[in-house]
């Protein structure tokens, strides 16, 4: 039974971009409301396009981003690699988001929270075993001191290990869910306990039904993943080699130029490979030069 990589874009888009139960059910699960009077009982979907707020700043595209009936504003997001300027690539579309919700003339303190929901295929705390990370703005010194507006969950999945135990927690089978399916490989882990629960098991035979064009997508995503290596070099190299790197860039170049003729938004190529804001500018140009 073939299953596709539930972290791959394609299929985590399919499964959490469509779905409310699903988003709902991971959204409670990350958040750890699985069993709060506060959880989450229905979303909306939005546009994924985050917007900025002034001219001249370039939008940015998330996996999900939706609100639910508490008027609480949600981005999730699947990373596959982990890169220094992340966590600040975070934190300025949660910025964004939260900037919008006020309108001119309203009190502050209708301000609703924005929540960024990060799962990533990486690990960047490599000093501890913990693999979940939930930040809020808070007092030094008084943790429990916390400004409302902005909070950031981060889950680093390479560091999860699931346990031979009877009942597990929401937050362990959605874990479970994501790494049980290795494209790689083609190996796959689907226990009994996957399959017991509604909505995973919903989610993994949405992992088996992918259409042509979804199908393409997936196979596309490879390559670019091999080009995000490819541009994790050239940023090494640059400055020791200028003229070894400049052939890497050229071979980007041309590596964007072919996605973008298969169908790709150059602003999805940029946010797949990662590509640094200040080098944008100059990619595009001879991305779309004759």
């Amino acid at each position: 039974m073939q299953y596709y990589d539930p972290k791959t874009d394609v299929v985590f888009k399919k499964v959490f971009g469509s779905h409310k139960n699903l988003t709902i059910s991971l959204l409670n699960a990350v958040l750890k409301l699985e069993n709060s009077e506060n959880k989450i009982k229905d979303v909306e979907y939005l546009p994924s396009e985050i917007i900025p707020m002034t001219d001249g700043k370039r939008s940015n595209i998330v996996d999900v981003r939706c609100q639910d009936t508490n008027d609480d504003y949600f981005i999730v997001e699947m990373q596959m690699c982990w890169s220094s300027d992340f966590l600040r690539r975070v934190m300025y579309n949660s910025s964004k988001v939260y900037c919008s919700l006020y309108n001119k003339g309203e009190r502050y303190y209708k301000l609703k929270r924005v929540f960024a929901v990060n799962i990533l295929n990486d690990i960047y705390q490599k000093d501890t075993a913990e693999n979940y990370h939930y930040y809020k703005m808070s007092e030094v010194g008084n943790p429990n001191s916390v400004i409302q507006g902005i909070e950031i969950v981060c889950v680093e999945l390479p560091k999860f290990v699931p346990q031979n135990k009877g009942q597990k927690t929401l937050l362990e089978l959605w874990q479970q869910f994501l790494t049980s399916i290795d494209a790689r490989t083609g190996e796959e882990n689907v226990t009994d306990d996957l399959l017991e629960n509604e909505d995973v098991k919903e989610a993994l035979e949405l992992c088996r039904n992918l259409t042509e064009e979804e199908q393409r997508q997936f196979d596309s995503f490879w390559d670019m993943d091999f080009l995000r290596k490819d541009r994790d070099m050239t940023m090494e190299n640059m400055g020791r080699e200028k003229g070894r790197a400049e052939g890497r860039t050229e071979q980007l170049v041309e590596s964007i130029k072919k996605f973008i003729s298969k169908g790709f938004d150059f602003d999805e190529v940029v946010k797949i490979l990662e590509i640094p804001i200040d080098q944008i500018p100059e990619l595009r140009r001879l991305a779309f030069e004759s």
